[in-house]
């Protein structure tokens, strides 16, 4: 079973809300990139090297809302990948490549490789939206970060 990683720049480019305890566990880092990455379609392969493993599974307070990522990853595999709803074949087998109902994150080792690579590229994204600066303080990562976010997901009539 693949383990969720994360980059070690990203865990340096964090290390101010590390270390004051707004973030309480290094997966909150994780999610921030890979909801960043995810948004913007934007994978990237690093080294197992260059990201230790983290957790083997959603921990804590994302326990409950695993589920709910894995769903949204798959949901944005599909996109990237051209297949609709319609296609039921295609989608099940598009699927089954990247989930393991028996894992405790219920994601294949093809699966947690992907998902790992939205986290890998979130934090390219993260840079991006920062000007390269690394947040000092939750309140003014949070502004910029949703600013950022809602700008990527609100479509441009």
């Amino acid at each position: 079973m693949q383990p969720f990683r994360l980059r070690k720049d990203a865990r340096n480019w964090f290390k101010d809300l590390r270390e004051d305890d707004s973030f309480k566990i290094d997966f909150d880092i994780f999610y921030f990139c890979f909801i960043a990455g995810i948004s913007k379609s934007r994978k990237l392969h690093i080294t197992n090297e260059h990201a230790p493993e983290l957790v083997a599974s959603f921990p804590g307070r994302y326990t409950d809302r695993g589920k709910l990522l894995v769903a949204l990853f798959l949901a944005k595999e599909l996109e990237i990948l051209g297949v609709t709803m319609n296609e039921k074949k295609v989608v099940h087998s598009s699927i089954a490549k990247l989930v393991d109902p028996t894992a405790p994150h219920n994601l294949s080792d093809e699966g947690v490789k992907h998902f790992n690579q939205y986290a890998h590229g979130g934090y390219d994204v993260l840079l991006e939206w920062f000007s390269g600066d690394r947040p000092r303080s939750l309140e003014t990562f949070l502004r910029i970060f949703k600013q950022n976010l809602d700008t990527t997901l609100v479509p441009t009539v």
